[in-house]
């Protein structure tokens, strides 16, 4: 995906090569250079879809692909926060011999964190994803009370296609968790939401597998159409837009999106 540049404290774009190679900024780089090098290390488009893009809206994931987009490298603060933990637990996972950080292959790509031998099921699995979330998340998680596009939604989704795709290979899955890492943990406002611990190891249920396969192969037939067409997707279903939020905060192609240009009263780039 063709991350081209970075915003500068300054508010202005420079492109990610010139700002590694060198900065231009009157009190130098604003971050260190492994991590704004870790923050600019995203994976190129090669023409197959992955588990994580297809749980995201097709229109944003199309632009990705096609628009040289802009980040905030201080928005990639979690990011690399949960990048930093993937790596730690992977290690520790490899030395004990367990399956980590698997890549999954086929018509659709994905990582599985781990799959661990199920103490109560011998000759079964758990498999488990690894996840940095608020409060807030790991609240509506627990409580069964997300939408589409939630966090927690999109897990549940992605542990049972990784489920699906292990079971394949020969790896019978009996259970699978979420381990979260509660971001704001310990501070108040975790604390207003009912959220106590800092880590949470919570039990994904089981979705049929037509549903999956249902939901993964049309996701991917509309990406993949769309860019064969060079068809902007329909606009994201106000849960995905997250009633907007998303578009005025969080969506790094706004701009490219008439629709997001609109919300955030700017002129559409083409």
């Amino acid at each position: 995906m063709p991350l081209r540049y970075f915003l500068c404290p300054d508010g202005n774009k420079i492109e990610v090569k010139d700002c590694l190679e060198n900065c231009r900024g009157s009190q130098g780089r604003c971050l260190s250079l492994p991590t704004l090098t870790e923050i600019a290390n995203t994976r190129p488009w090669e023409g197959i879809p992955s588990t994580t893009q297809l749980l995201n809206p097709t229109r944003i994931e199309y632009l990705k692909i096609l628009r040289d987009y802009a980040i905030d490298p201080f928005d990639r603060a979690f990011a690399l926060l949960g990048t930093r933990h993937h790596q730690m637990l992977d290690a520790v996972a490899k030395k004990l011999e367990i399956v980590s950080e698997k890549k999954l292959t086929g018509e659709i790509t994905g990582i599985l964190d781990l799959l661990e031998p199920d103490e109560l099921h011998p000759e079964s699995f758990k498999l488990i994803d690894y996840k940095t979330w608020g409060a807030y998340s790991v609240k509506k998680l627990l409580d069964n009370s997300g939408n589409r596009g939630d966090e927690g939604w999109n897990a549940k989704y992605q542990l049972n296609k990784y489920r699906l795709e292990v079971e394949k290979l020969g790896f019978p899955v009996s259970r699978m968790f979420i381990q979260c890492t509660v971001r704001d943990g310990g501070i108040q406002v975790a604390r207003q939401q009912g959220i106590e611990k800092k880590i949470y190891f919570i039990e994904i249920a089981r979705i049929d597998d037509d549903i999956i396969t249902k939901y993964f192969d049309g996701k991917s037939n509309a990406l993949l159409t769309a860019l064969a067409n060079k068809v902007l997707p329909p606009m994201c279903s106000y849960d995905e837009r997250w009633g907007n939020r998303r578009c005025a905060r969080f969506c790094e192609v706004a701009g490219f999106c008439p629709e997001g240009a609109k919300i955030n009263r700017v002129k559409l780039e083409v």
